[in-house]
């Protein structure tokens, strides 16, 4: 393994760039973690479950997005089953009881990303 080394010009910059962020930088304030503990919008989501193969296990991951803007969503691992059946049955009943919405009515659709096809 190679060792990294800076030349002396970057890491003279770099030293002035840290030195200097505190005359750039300012404090937070509590409303600019607010997000975190915003969740009103939990009870719009759609809830999508994901199973993923990972280190020899199925993993059970709860996608909750909402409805009206599917950029805001959060993803969630629940579980992890030896058994890809269990795991899918599991899944099934967690984002039944996940869900505020029991009929499935509240839909996302990949359109509404508006990805970039490729």
């Amino acid at each position: 393994m190679e060792n990294f080394n800076l030349d002396e010009k970057a890491y003279n910059e770099l030293l002035n760039l840290l030195d200097n962020q505190h005359f750039t930088e300012k404090p937070g304030f509590s409303t600019d973690m607010a997000f975190l503990s915003d969740d009103w919008w939990l009870r719009d989501t759609a809830v999508i479950e994901n199973i993923v193969k990972r280190d020899g296990m199925w993993e059970i991951q709860l996608v909750f997005a909402h409805f009206q803007e599917p950029q805001k969503l959060i993803k969630r691992v629940i579980s992890r089953h030896s058994c890809k059946d269990r795991a899918e049955l599991n899944a099934w009943y967690m984002r039944r009881l996940a869900a505020k919405d029991q009929r499935g009515t509240l839909k996302v659709n990949i359109e509404d990303f508006k990805l970039c096809p490729s």
